[in-house]
């Protein structure tokens, strides 16, 4: 992938560390930084050392290649910039070098077409085109027969971090049907959903939307988050809280542009035929705000 400014990187390193499997909290754990570092560098972050991007990348198994590209800029209708390119691609077994960022699971598929057709970056400076990945849950240990017993409640624990670090912010119903599926259950039971509350309501901020938690992974609730792009297999459009909305939203807006107009956009971007009802409403009530954002700035 080719890199001219820091959102690519940002935008880089929250894909593999997703792909990875990995939490914010991991990464920086193994980076040697705190966690809101990992959250400033996959946002962009304009003062972050070339030491620790360095570092960041290389933990991740990614390596910087940098070619000059004044061909390139030479022919028709290409983009005129003032450095050489930067392409970083992911290190295979051994060491050698492979192309990074080639989409292996649907929605990495989605996500792929999605920002072939529109820039990973709007107007409004708010990154777009990531992918929402589910959490991976290979290595921690899963104990079914424990799941409601007190010596499995540090597991729970564990699991319910892992899941609001690496998916957040959540809605708390979708938080117990992560915990619930992994474990084999079809449904989260009313038990687990009362654990999962006892555990965020300890560790995390919360905002309640249409009836609804939404649980967010640091204790700041944002206005608005980068949008994820996934399939509705992998997520449904009621499960994407109003603060990513917005971030879509935003990435459609245009000059003149209502918020009926927008709220179309959405729908057709999220694979919808159709929309009306509730979702019309949220998705309108997204488009406002992305508005108010756009005439703040």
């Amino acid at each position: 992938m080719r890199i001219r400014q820091l959102e690519d990187v940002g935008s880089i390193v929250r894909t593999r560390r997703r792909q990875l499997g990995w939490s914010q909290l991991i990464l920086a754990s193994r980076v040697g930084v705190g966690r809101q570092w990992i959250t400033e560098l996959e946002l962009g972050k304009k003062s972050a050392s070339l030491h620790l991007v360095i570092k960041t990348l290389d933990t991740l198994q990614l390596v910087i290649d940098i070619s000059d590209d004044t061909a390139a800029r030479l022919l028709p209708g290409s983009l005129v910039g003032s450095v050489p390119a930067l392409e970083v691609r992911a290190r295979k077994a051994g060491g050698h070098a492979g192309r990074f960022g080639a989409p292996t699971s649907p929605g990495a598929l989605a996500s792929a077409r999605n920002e072939s057709q529109a820039p990973g970056k709007n107007s409004s400076d708010h990154p777009v085109g990531y992918t929402y990945q589910v959490t991976n849950f290979e290595a921690m240990p899963l104990n079914r027969d424990q799941l409601y017993a007190p010596e499995y409640r540090p597991v729970l624990e564990r699991m319910v971090g892992h899941v609001i670090l690496s998916e957040g912010p959540i809605f708390a119903d979708v938080l117990a049907r992560r915990i619930a599926r992994v474990h084999g259950l079809s449904r989260a039971t009313a038990k687990l959903l009362e654990i999962t509350r006892e555990v965020t309501d300890r560790r995390f901020a919360r905002l309640a939307e249409d009836g609804r938690d939404v649980i967010w992974p640091d204790a700041d609730v944002l206005k608005i988050v980068p949008f994820r792009h996934a399939t509705l297999r992998i997520r449904e459009h009621q499960d994407i809280p109003t603060a990513e909305l917005t971030s879509l939203a935003l990435s459609l807006w245009s000059a003149g542009q209502t918020t009926d107009k927008t709220a179309i956009l959405m729908g057709k971007q999220l694979g919808l035929v159709r929309i009306s009802g509730n979702t019309r409403l949220r998705f309108k009530a997204a488009a406002e705000l992305a508005r108010n954002l756009r005439s703040d700035q």
